[in-house]
């Protein structure tokens, strides 16, 4: 026996009758704790849900509580917050077309037109690819319709030309040209609840 055994009566070090929580505890855990809690908390924890299967490599998951953050943060109205779990998303699975999408009307929610236009071309690069042309020529008008960013508004009108919309680039060139289609002129306020109400619908669609 040790000498610090012989002395403390056990041996140095950590406790062994401790055992770590599993992975279903630690979620259980905060799932408890959203129980009843505000949309915005609920979604703070779901957030860190994800983010316990995601350290555990089950990013399957991860993207169920990831998701479920999203909806949360966007029904509290925190798209900032909301945007943050998107592009985490998306560090895992960057081909995923729905969340591309959700990142662009949420960069545009968040008056980031600079940002908003790398996200919208991801978006194209990922619908592309998944064979969503259709749909994404569709969301992108409607993102062209809110914002009076120049630069935006031809990077769209570019975007919609590569999916064979032609009529539908000339009419945003022509926004472009006239500083930005009607609705983008309202308040500042009115055009970041539209575009957080369509980045919801958007969420929602991918479960219809």
């Amino acid at each position: 026996m040790s000498f610090f055994r012989r002395l403390f009566g056990q041996k140095a070090g950590p406790s062994r009758g401790r055992s770590m929580p599993t992975l279903e505890q630690q979620v259980g855990e905060l799932e408890r704790k959203a129980e009843g809690a505000p949309l915005g908390t609920r979604g703070t924890l779901m957030n860190r849900a994800g983010d316990v299967y995601m350290r555990a490599g089950d990013h399957s998951k991860a993207l169920d509580y990831f998701r479920q953050a999203i909806d949360l943060l966007l029904e509290d109205e925190q798209p900032e917050p909301a945007r943050g779990v998107a592009k985490k998303i998306l560090r895992v699975h960057p081909d995923n077309v729905r969340i591309h999408c959700t990142l662009t009307w949420l960069d545009l929610a968040n008056i980031h037109p600079g940002t908003a236009k790398k996200s919208l071309r991801d978006y194209f690069r990922a619908a592309e690819k998944r064979g969503l042309a259709q749909e994404a020529g569709q969301q992108i008008l409607g993102m062209a319709k809110v914002t009076t960013h120049k630069a935006f508004l031809e990077e769209a009108a570019e975007v919609l030309r590569k999916l064979d919309f032609n009529e539908k680039a000339d009419l945003v060139e022509a926004w472009a040209a006239d500083g930005g289609a009607e609705l983008a002129k309202k308040s500042p306020e009115k055009l970041a609840k539209h575009c957080l109400e369509a980045a919801i619908a958007s969420e929602r669609a991918e479960r219809e």
